[in-house]
């Protein structure tokens, strides 16, 4: 269960290393979510930014819930080492775990975030 767990050290909190992350310059567009990354040392990170235009409260925080437990699921696939940002556009059709997934996946596979 250790290998899925999603921890407080594992989501990027700071507004330093949100500006670090998109100083790198590694955008990615795929389809409904656009990512920023940045190779760094240490465990897998991830930080979720949710505009209002995606929809009122409850819509975003269901919204970064569905990315946070797609993410956890799938973190095992993932290089280690990466800070992630990610970023739904407005009007994204993601309602269920599977598209949350499906969405993940597509961008893993186009920013080349594999596992090695």
């Amino acid at each position: 269960m250790k290998t899925y767990a999603f921890s407080r050290k594992s989501r990027l909190r700071l507004k330093k290393i949100f500006q670090d992350v998109f100083s790198a310059e590694n955008k990615t567009n795929a389809g409904e979510l656009i990512a920023w990354h940045q190779q760094a040392g240490g465990l897998l990170k991830l930080g979720l930014m949710v505009s209002k235009k995606t929809g009122g409260a409850v819509r975003r925080n269901r919204l970064k819930r569905l990315l946070r437990e797609a993410f956890r699921l799938s973190q095992d696939k993932m290089k280690k080492g990466v800070r992630l940002i990610i970023y739904p556009r407005a009007g994204c059709q993601i309602d269920s775990l599977s598209d949350a997934c499906r969405a993940l996946d597509k961008l893993r596979r186009k920013a080349k975030l594999f596992k090695e």
